[in-house]
């Protein structure tokens, strides 16, 4: 029973580990080169423009499909497949002790993202914009090793996972305020938030108990209460990501002038 128990565990973790991972865990680097002139293909919009919501989203739109090969002109590296590497979960409470590790842990789909609903605002220099979107499917695959005590029983299961979602949503919302800087107007972030929706998900994982046959099992149970697990992780999950994102989105903005984007008249 312990021994099913831990395996839980370790397939919980891996249900995480697909949105975020311990506190320290840091995105890919990205070096952000001061951005003076866009290329003719990058999107821009008019402040004035009646209709600014609809062109920032098609310019999103346009955008997005690049993510696959990366996007040099506006520091955006390679982010289809996203390669997140190496990170961990360490467990010190109860009756759970030890260390889960990942590694190799490569997400594929970011490409596919749609948008569909932008509402963007500026008032005295203040920005607010709010973004619905969604992402067909995404698939986590990754490589795991635990060290784990539970009571008296300490395991060391080790193998691969792989976690397809489908109809991924997300809906975001972030706000901040332009300041001059080299006569050209920057945005600096105060706050991002997200709060991401998935349809379904699947689960697999080998390596969790010896028995192939118990592992299965241990798996059926995960597939079918997924989302009351998703649902209990969330909060923590996010709490870690949203700072992450915060910091890469205004290192974005401090590279990239946002009048260059959202031009005035």
């Amino acid at each position: 029973m312990a021994s099913v128990l831990s395996a839980f565990i370790v397939v919980v973790t891996l249900l995480g580990v697909s949105l975020a991972a311990e506190e320290g865990f840091t995105l890919p680097p990205v070096e952000y080169k001061p951005i003076t002139k866009l290329a003719a293909d990058i999107p821009t919009c008019r402040q004035e423009d009646a209709n600014i919501n609809e062109c920032i989203k098609q310019g999103f739109q346009q955008l997005t499909p690049r993510l696959k090969n990366g996007i040099s002109d506006l520091n955006i590296p390679p982010m289809d497949p996203f390669l997140l590497g190496k990170s961990s979960y360490n467990y010190n409470s109860g009756v759970l002790q030890g260390r889960i590790a990942m590694r190799n842990v490569v997400v594929h789909g970011l490409s596919e993202g749609i948008i569909d609903k932008v509402d963007y605002r500026l008032k005295n220099n203040h920005v607010r914009l709010e973004m619905l979107s969604h992402i067909p499917q995404m698939l986590a695959e990754g490589a795991y090793k635990a060290d784990i005590k539970l009571n008296d029983m300490k395991i060391t299961p080790k193998g691969t996972f792989n976690i397809t979602l489908t109809n991924v949503s997300m809906k975001s919302r972030s706000s901040g305020e332009l300041y001059e800087r080299d006569g050209h107007t920057y945005l600096r972030l105060a706050k991002l938030e997200a709060e991401p929706k998935v349809g379904d998900m699947r689960i697999y994982a080998n390596g969790l108990v010896p028995d192939p046959a118990l592992n299965d099992v241990i798996l059926d149970f995960i597939n079918q209460y997924w989302r009351q697990l998703y649902q209990a992780m969330l909060p923590e999950t996010m709490a870690i990501w949203e700072p992450l994102m915060l910091k890469a989105g205004n290192d974005f903005f401090a590279a990239l002038p946002f009048d260059l984007l959202v031009t005035k008249d």
